[in-house]
Order: structure tokens, then sequence, then C-alpha cells
């Protein structure tokens, strides 16, 4: 949450006299939530421009490599059909080889970008379920979101040791470590990223927490300021560079937590910030996953639940070694699911126009609770309060697309797995 989009120097002032006066302490928690809000939302506009050229490379040698393969396939139709060879043919399955894997490749790499962006969903505080996190793929997310900023003013080392699982929130943790990195790069004047340096690491202490550790070379902060740094609405900015909420939210997130943040500072030499987080239970860490899918030697029936058509293409192509029904809509499925057709597997999206996958799989619990063990949920990340408490709360299994096609089939299997001869 990097902090831009500010009060005035004499709005601070006002607002931290206003906090002594217990009557305006919740129009005081409505302003900064506001303010949050707008925060975010400014950090999102930053990197913008940055995240959109990293997507542009790879879409551009999808885009070409896809039409290449278009092109060739419909030269292998026309040998097929009898057409003579020429001597371009010679090497012509492994060019399409080639182009498809080219192109597999740089759909990875815009899936990876979009995963990464759909970190920072808005997410309100109290919808928070905690929950065991290995820091370390979240520190990669946070890297790839702010590296168009980091490039421009230093360079990036990374020091990622293994750590223990830690019990916190994704979306709000990621919050913490953007704006940490955020701040940090920006302490640093562009330019001359030669010239400087981000180090972020991971490590355990003595007392086993685990440590996140931000260190830059940028300009530092003055010994005075460094007690108020956690202060609501203390900022060294300039008037209307910001609101000074930023490391104050990033204190209360990691306290929420059980966990602290420690800052060390000298002034023309940068600045260390450390989030020392407790680590997960065992128990706990343990419950991250699904197990291990059981073999399922036979054929299995799925039922794909889709309102995109090419969705259900795709799914029927993918799993080509099982049965696969493909209808447009929950309220066809429930249909046809209530007039006792039965499937192995329920592939559903989780929201759909008219009837969504969520109330498919309530109508068909409330019928047949045995039933419902065997939805597998696809979702695209647009995410309602509703749909996030509905995937919590239900413990159901669900992929979000674009998906991976041995997830994909390891989810099947683990749903076919439970579903009886």
């Amino acid at each position: 949450m990097l902090i831009r989009l500010g009060f005035s120097a004499p709005d601070r002032a006002e607002l931290a006299e206003a906090a002594t006066r217990p009557e305006a302490r919740r129009e005081i928690e409505l302003a900064i939530a506001r303010r949050a809000l707008a925060d975010r939302l400014t950090s999102a506009t930053v990197l913008a421009a940055g995240v959109a050229h990293e997507l542009n490379n790879p879409l551009a040698y999808v885009a070409a490599n896809l039409a290449f393969v278009a092109e060739r396939a419909a030269r292998v139709a026309e040998l097929l059909s009898g057409a003579p060879r020429t001597p371009e043919d010679a090497d012509l399955v492994t060019q399409l080889v080639d182009a498809t894997r080219d192109a597999q490749g740089g759909a990875e790499r815009m899936r990876s970008i979009v995963r990464d962006l759909k970190t920072f969903a808005l997410a309100r505080a109290d919808d928070a379920r905690p929950r065991p996190i290995d820091v370390r793929p979240l520190l990669d997310s946070c890297l790839n979101v702010a590296w168009s900023e980091i490039r421009k003013r230093a360079e990036l080392v990374r020091d990622l040791a293994p750590v223990a699982p830690v019990l916190g929130d994704e979306a709000r943790l990621s919050q913490v470590f953007l704006n940490l990195l955020l701040n940090a790069a920006q302490s640093i004047p562009g330019g001359r990223p030669e010239g400087h340096r981000i180090r972020v690491s991971t490590g355990t202490r003595p007392d086993g927490r685990v440590a996140v550790e931000v260190r830059d070379t940028g300009a530092g902060i003055a010994p005075e300021h460094l007690h108020r740094i956690f202060d609501p609405f203390f900022t060294t900015k300039e008037p209307g560079g910001g609101t000074g909420l930023g490391l104050s939210i990033c204190h209360a997130v990691v306290t929420s937590l059980g966990g602290r943040i420690e800052v060390e500072s000298v002034p023309g030499k940068g600045s260390v910030f450390t989030v020392l987080l407790a680590p997960a239970a065992p128990a706990e860490a343990r419950e991250a996953g699904f197990p291990t899918p059981p073999p399922v030697p036979r054929r299995a029936r799925i039922l794909v639940v889709d309102d995109e058509p090419l969705v259900g293409t795709v799914l029927r192509r993918t799993l080509s070694e099982h049965e696969v029904t493909v209808v447009g809509s929950a309220r066809i499925a429930l249909e046809r699911l209530t007039a006792g057709e039965r499937w192995d597997v329920i592939l559903s999206d989780l929201l759909m126009p008219e009837m969504s996958g969520m109330d498919l799989y309530r109508a068909v619990a409330a019928r047949d609770p045995g039933l419902s063990r065997r939805f597998v949920f696809l979702t695209g990340g647009a995410f309602t309060p509703a749909a996030r408490a509905f995937l919590e709360q239900e413990g159901v299994e669900w992929l979000e697309k674009p998906f991976d096609a041995a997830a994909l089939r390891n989810a099947v299997l683990r749903r076919a797995g439970t579903a009886g001869p």
C-alpha cells in the first residue's frame, strides 16, 4: 500500500488532534478506511504501466506463434489431402511443436503475472481467515509486481531461504510486503540502478519466528523520526505526497497476526525493515493442500458446467480419456441431475448468470450430499465476498482459470475417487 494520495499537513494535524476526542474516533476510522482504499487504488495505478509492459511481451510472441501454428496447420491439412510436398515441409512437425511450446511458455508467463496481481484483490480485513502460508512464493509475487519500480532504481538481490509456514492471510501480508518493497524503491533516486541495492531475504530467528527482511541503500530515516514512523498520519514526504497511513496499516496487519516489525535506519545509507511472524503449528501446516489422488483405473463420467463454450471445448479436449458432457448453464445441469443422470465428477464454473455454480452446489447438496462431494469449481478469480465465503466455508475443491492440465486431471481423479462404483 504505497501512500501517495494524501492529506495536507494541516489535515493531518487536525486529524491527529481529533483522535484524542472519543466522539470523533468513528469518523477518523472511516476516513482511514477511505484513504486506505484510495491508497491501494493509487498503488495499482503506479504499477499498471509496468505490468502492461510485462504482459505485452509474452502476449506478442503468444499471438505470433499461434498465427504461425494456424498457418502451418493449414499446410498440414493440404498435405493430408494429397498436395505435393515441398522442401519447406521437411521440418513442418518440428516447427509446429516448437511454436506451440513457445506459445505455452508465454501463456504460462502471463498466467503467473495475473496470479500475482490477484493476490492484491481488494478484501475487507474482517473477511481474512488466517491459514498456513509459505512466505517465499508470496514474496516472489510481490517482487514481480513491484519489479517495474525497483529496476529503475536499484539492483535486486533475492535470498529466500526455506522457512516454516506462517499463519496469516495472503492478501493482507502481500499488502505489507508490497508496501515495504515500494517504499524501499522510492527511497532511492531513479536513474542509476547499478549504484543501489534492494535485498529481500527470509530466515528463522533463534526463537523460531520467521523473519522477512527488506534492506535498501536509500535515503534512510532521521533518528528523531524513527519512533514515529508507525504513527497514523505521520509522514516525512512532501505535502500531498503521502497520508502517513501506509506503515501504520502495515504495523496493524502484522501485529494482528501476532507478529511485529523492526526497523533500523541510517540517514544517507539506507533502511532495514524486518517483519517477524510466528510459524504455524505443525498440525496447521499439514492442512494445506489436498491428498495425493487415488488411482482410478476406470473411465470417469464428467459433467462440465460453464457458460463459456470455448472453456467447455478445451475441458473436453484436455480430459479426452474420460467421458465428458458439457452444458452451458447451471440450470440445465440441475435439470439433468434432478432427472436422475449420474456423473462421477462435476466441473462447474463458480460465477455464472441466472444461476451460479454455488447455487447449483447448494441445490445438489440439499438433495444428495454424496453427489455434492464430487464438485470441482473453476473460477476466473472474480471473487465476490459471497464467493470467497463459499469457498472457505464449504471446503470445496477449486482451480483458478487458466488452469494447469495436470492439476485439473489430479482434481478429477480425487473427486472420482469418492464416487464409488
